[in-house]
């Protein structure tokens, strides 16, 4: 084999070189195979979990239309003494009070109104 120069140069080595990677998948062709079909193997894989969320999606209730909703029972203020890590003095109920009468209307009936016991006012406090 002569060794050639310019263009003929390129085509040369581009041609050993192509005959040596095609000796090397061919003694290996496991690798070669998981190098071709990982991508494939990846996007059904993405496939399949897009399906799988979809049909999820479908068979959910989040998206159906309740015409008659259950009621709710809305759950007291817990007293702030029967919670965790509390610091004195603690507030069973905060509120940003802003002069208005029909807010005010609201936390009265909040604090008369809490199932199981009232809350007391020393345990109510209005930011001003």
């Amino acid at each position: 084999m002569t060794l050639r120069g310019g263009f003929p140069l390129l085509c040369q080595q581009f041609t050993a070189l192509f005959k040596k990677n095609l000796l090397l998948t061919w003694r290996s062709k496991r690798a070669t195979f998981l190098q071709l079909f990982s991508s494939f193997f990846l996007i059904l894989l993405i496939f399949c979990i897009q399906e799988a969320m979809e049909a999820n999606d479908e068979t959910s209730a989040s998206h159906t239309s309740v015409t008659d909703p259950k009621a709710l029972a809305s759950p007291p203020i817990p007293p702030c003494e029967d919670k965790f890590f509390v610091r004195r003095p603690c507030f069973d109920f905060v509120w940003s009070g802003n002069q208005s009468r029909r807010v005010t209307d609201i936390v009265s009936a909040i604090m008369a109104n809490n199932p199981g016991r009232p809350i007391p006012s020393e345990k109510v406090f209005l930011f001003v």
